[in-house]
């Protein structure tokens, strides 16, 4: 084997590379919505096969199964918008209480430590304001975001329903990319990113109502107002792995601080929610959710990281899902083989893996950057 690189297979590799993230990018007002699509699709495609057994025209079936999919999202949106528009109603008013609260509480935290008047004077002057702010913009951005999808929902009903509407032929035409005697390794592909797919987010829908409850439920015999908004909006805010669950349980401690009557109700927030968060990754959704993103923790962090650099908010909420797409295709191509097996779970425990499976040289990513020998001509 000649063992030179190949620059021009190289130079090929980075310009796909680079054209690729330029293109995820320019273009995420298109794909965005498609990508939600394909997985809203994947969610009803058992509905509307159930739904096309007892009635013939699928275009009707598509059109029921999204009537009993976006009745309960209509609801909870209308629920939401009424308690939003009460929450903003006194968004000023709050500012104002929850600076005087954070002054109140660090005056009680400086009897107990020792920190100078003048100094805690000169913090409070410097960052109370911005602190403050930043959290009401942080508030005002997220709702900003979500307004933003709401409005390219039109589209993703669109695309959902002509994708399940052609689902056949977008198959078949998939299958043809592919000889004869692989055709049936495809279609192990396929349906394993579908029930990948299926899986997380069925999941993740039952995690948040979990969370739900539990949250609403907590900050009710708290005494926190609008519990039920605060403990839903916490709930939504999980579908961001890592990021969501702080960011839901930041936005009730300050409303709490700008509008409890007690001290201990801010503090059993914080506790509250992180009784929540250790019961819900421990327990609730590695029992609902279970090994459907098979990703180890320091890859699923730098998917988000790379989705929200590319799509934002968006990116977050499909990192995951999507890394976990392309490592079950990963499984099934030789030498990327040992990438798919980089990004599972439990590598630590598998660490002689590589040495022990994937020691060849159809293994080697190095490989594909190397010349080809030519043949050489028979005499």
């Amino acid at each position: 084997m000649d063992r030179r690189l190949s620059l021009s297979r190289l130079a090929h590799f980075l310009l796909v590379s680079v054209l690729g993230v330029f293109i995820l990018i320019q273009a995420k007002p298109l794909l965005i919505p498609l990508v939600f699509a394909l997985f809203f699709s994947s969610m009803l495609h058992p509905l509307c096969s159930w739904l096309e057994r007892w009635i013939p025209s699928r275009a009707v079936s598509i059109l029921l199964a999204f009537f009993i999919a976006l009745l309960p999202i209509a609801l909870i949106v209308t629920y939401f918008s009424v308690e939003l528009s009460d929450v903003f109603r006194d968004l000023g008013a709050i500012g104002e209480r929850l600076k005087r609260g954070v002054t109140d509480l660090l005056k009680i935290i400086s009897t107990y430590l020792p920190i100078n008047p003048g100094e805690q004077e000169e913090w409070l002057r410097k960052n109370t304001t911005a602190l403050i702010d930043g959290g009401l913009n942080l508030l005002t951005s997220s709702l900003s975001s979500s307004t933003f999808f709401l409005a390219s929902l039109v589209l993703v009903i669109l695309y959902t329903f002509f994708l399940l509407l052609y689902r056949t032929a977008f198959k078949n035409f998939v299958l043809i990319q592919f000889a004869p005697d692989h055709r049936d390794e495809a279609k192990d592909i396929l349906g394993a990113i579908q029930k990948l797919t299926r899986q997380y987010l069925y999941g993740m829908l039952l995690v948040m109502l979990i969370l739900a409850v539990l949250n609403s439920t907590g900050l009710w015999l708290i005494g926190i107002d609008y519990a039920a908004f605060w403990g839903s909006l916490a709930a939504f805010l999980a579908i961001i792995p890592y990021i969501g669950t702080t960011l839901g349980g930041t936005l009730p401690f300050l409303y709490a601080i700008a509008t409890a009557s007690s001290w201990w109700q801010p503090l059993a927030v914080v506790l509250l929610y992180m009784g929540i968060q250790n019961i819900e990754g421990n327990f609730i959704t590695p029992k609902v959710v279970g090994n459907s993103v098979d990703l180890n923790p320091m890859m699923a962090i730098l998917s988000l990281f790379i989705g929200g650099a590319i799509w934002g908010i968006s990116g977050l909420i499909l990192a995951l899902p999507i890394v976990a797409a392309l490592k079950v295709f990963m499984e099934h191509i030789t030498v990327l083989q040992p990438v798919a097996e980089l990004l599972g779970s439990g590598l630590y425990r598998k660490k002689n893996v590589f040495l022990e499976q994937y020691d060849a040289d159809q293994f080697r990513l190095i490989n594909y950057f190397r010349r080809k020998e030519k043949k050489k001509p028979s005499p």
